[in-house]
């Protein structure tokens, strides 16, 4: 067995057997690891708090070829998320920041900027910052992060440099296109307020996103997240549901 040790963040965590845990986190060197914590349960473990979601932590962790599950070796606590528990809207907009990283984050893969773009989006939750420009903010760059999203500046067929104002997305191609290579079908249009909010967001730190990402954003960003991965965000709905009253 390799012995690893790392930063991570703990995205998840469900109980396995009358003890232990297994712990989905994220770290800076092998991206989304799945670790077995024995024992974690028992009201005598001081790993338990540790453990908590959203938790920063540092780790070691035995790793055997072939296994799909770590074995945990130690932890220790760097930031709680019990600022995060105490604000449910930002606590339900982290829980949405954490499924992005188990969507885009695979296991065995280097994840130093996703690893940041995490610990930023729950810094910035925990210091009263909006919880949908978060998680917007997130899901954009997880697309870019993953070479999803599109290049906003260039046309993606002729490379003519896109002027300031609306893009036209072709959806069959996934490329912004200038007009003159609109395609008659298949076209998402977004207009000038909401292709001055991906621009700034691509261009600016999380702090200066003070708003939501104007409709259809928020949509577009969705249908590139659900070709890529197939998958839906279950914890964003409850996130809308809870701003919703």
């Amino acid at each position: 067995m390799t012995l690893h040790e790392d930063d991570a963040i703990v995205l998840t965590r469900h109980a396995f057997r009358e003890r232990d845990w297994v712990v989905v986190t994220l770290t800076r060197g092998a991206g989304q690891v799945r670790l077995m914590a024995r024992r974690a349960r028992s009201l005598r473990s001081g790993q338990a708090q540790a453990l908590e979601p959203l938790a920063v932590v540092h780790l070691s962790y035995h790793e055997r070829h072939g296994s799909e599950l770590a074995t945990l070796h130690e932890v220790s606590l760097l930031r709680s998320a019990f600022a995060l528990a105490a604000m449910p809207e930002a606590w339900a907009a982290a829980q949405v920041v954490a499924e992005l990283a188990l969507l885009y984050c695979p296991q065995g893969q280097r994840a130093e900027e996703p690893f940041r773009l995490v610990d930023h989006c729950l810094q910035h939750l925990a210091s009263g910052g909006g919880p949908l420009a978060t998680v917007h903010y997130a899901e954009l760059w997880f697309l870019r992060l993953s070479g999803v999203l599109p290049g906003l500046d260039r046309c993606g067929r002729c490379e003519t440099v896109l002027a300031a104002g609306p893009l036209i997305f072709d959806s069959t191609e996934r490329v912004c296109v200038c007009p003159e290579h609109r395609p008659l079908a298949g076209v998402v249009m977004l207009p000038d307020g909401a292709a001055a909010w991906l621009r700034q967001a691509l261009r600016v730190r999380l702090e200066a996103v003070t708003v939501p990402a104007p409709p259809p954003v928020p949509a577009w960003l969705a249908s590139l997240r659900h070709q890529f991965t197939e998958r839906d965000l279950a914890s964003l709905a409850y996130l809308h549901a809870l701003l919703s009253h």
